[in-house]
This record gives C-alpha cells, structure tokens and sequence, in this order.
C-alpha cells in the first residue's frame, strides 16, 4: 500500500504547515493573552487546541477509511498477545508512580516549591489553574493523547516506512513530533518532545498498537499539567526573561 497524493499534502499539513501557524499563532495571540492573564485566556488556549487536534485527526482517519484502508495498518486493531499487556502493565506502573508523585506533591511545599523550579519560561503560562481549567486540561490531554499518536505513530511513521526502516521512521516521527512543540521553545519544547516522542514511536513497534502509546501520552500530558497545578497553589510561577525560549 503506497502512499498517494492525498497522503503526501497529508504529511506536509503534519510536518510543515501546521506546526509554523500553530508557532506562529501562538507568538502572534496566544502567549500575548496568558502572559496579561486575561479572563479565560488559558481555557480559551485548551478549547482551541482541542479542536484543532480533533479537526485534523479526524481528517487522517476520515481519509484513511474513506480508501478502504484498515485500522489495523494504523495501530488501531484490538489489541492481544504477552507483548500488549506487558506495555499496559509498564503504563499502570507509571500512572501510579506519578499518581503518587502528584499526592506528594500537594502534601509537602518543600516538593511544592521543587516542581515549581522545573516549571519555568513559556511551559509555566500552560499550567491550568483552578477545578475548570484543569477540567479542560484534562481534556486536551486525552483529545493529544489519541490524535496526537493516530497522527505522529500510526499515520506518518506508516507513510515514512514506505521508504525507511522502522526504527528510522520512528525517529524521523519524533522530531516532526518535537517541532510541533516548537512554541515552547527548543530546550523545553523540541528536545523534550522528541525524546518522549521516540520513546512512543519505540512502544508502538514494540507492542504493535497504538493503544500502549495512546494511554502512556495521555496519562503523562494529564499528570504533568496537574503536577505543576497543585503546586502553584503554594505560589505562581512567573515568566522570567532569561528562562524564556523563544523562537527569535
């Protein structure tokens, strides 16, 4: 099954367009609005990024069953064997572990004031804060979680595979992942999503299904924004100009 042109301006909306508006609207408005901390600013930020992902993940998926492709060519099969459920079972490890983390974390200010120092520049404007805010949060990180692994994993590491070894696409997805976060910066947004991405790319071929990787990426976007939520109510963050990554 090679990829046709539908793919190809497929991969470019994935790999070019829409990573530079995302960036560019991010510096244009986005920031702009969280940094003046304007009413509703974050979850506005959270609605609109939801929809987004919905729009073009749904797109892939309209598109690839609308050419009779099977879901199983994507990652999305039912899952089975010893392999899938040693993946769930390193996923439920780690959502405890971090779980945990996020009980620790509201219980002790010294831990507080920790994630609070890993908490700087840009990703700091990101934290929600208060029930609504991380309500939303919540959802856009299940809403990345399923679309973001059907987009970066399961479509572009397949279309990728037509002309480079698996292990090859998966780190070719990864940086294509990576500077989607662009926004956030190199430091904390491109090496950092790379590397969780190749680590994604890596379960998915391990496990062969996208369901081990969808679960780990949300379980790890949801915890993380709660993780820092719980801990600006010791204290706020602010962004500070040289903890700042910009694009510039």
């Amino acid at each position: 099954m090679m990829p046709n042109l539908g793919d190809h301006l497929l991969v470019a909306l994935i790999a070019a367009a829409y990573p530079l508006y995302f960036t560019l609207d991010w510096y244009r408005r986005f920031r702009q609005e969280l940094e003046t901390g304007g009413a509703d600013s974050r979850s506005r930020f959270y609605r609109r990024s939801t929809i987004e992902l919905w729009l073009l993940g749904v797109a892939i998926l309209a598109w690839w069953l609308w050419l009779g492709r099977a879901v199983t060519t994507l990652g999305l099969g039912n899952p089975g064997g010893w392999v899938f459920w040693i993946g769930m079972t390193i996923v439920l490890a780690i959502t405890i572990g971090l779980g945990h983390q996020i009980s620790v974390v509201r219980n002790s200010a010294e831990a507080r004031a920790q994630v609070r120092k890993q908490f700087r520049g840009v990703p700091a404007l990101m934290i929600p804060r208060g029930n609504r805010e991380r309500r939303r949060w919540v959802g856009l990180s299940l809403t990345a979680g399923f679309y973001e692994e059907v987009i970066y994993r399961g479509f572009l590491i397949w279309y990728l595979t037509t002309w480079l070894p698996e292990a090859a696409a998966v780190l070719v997805s990864a940086v294509v992942f990576g500077c989607a976060h662009l926004y956030l910066g190199w430091g904390t947004g491109v090496l950092r999503a790379t590397v969780m991405g190749a680590v994604l790319g890596a379960a998915y071929l391990l496990t062969g299904t996208l369901w081990v990787p969808i679960l780990l990426h949300a379980v790890v976007d949801v915890t993380s924004g709660l993780t820092g939520s719980v801990a600006l109510e010791d204290g706020e963050i602010r962004l500070s100009p040289q903890n700042d990554a910009s694009i510039n």
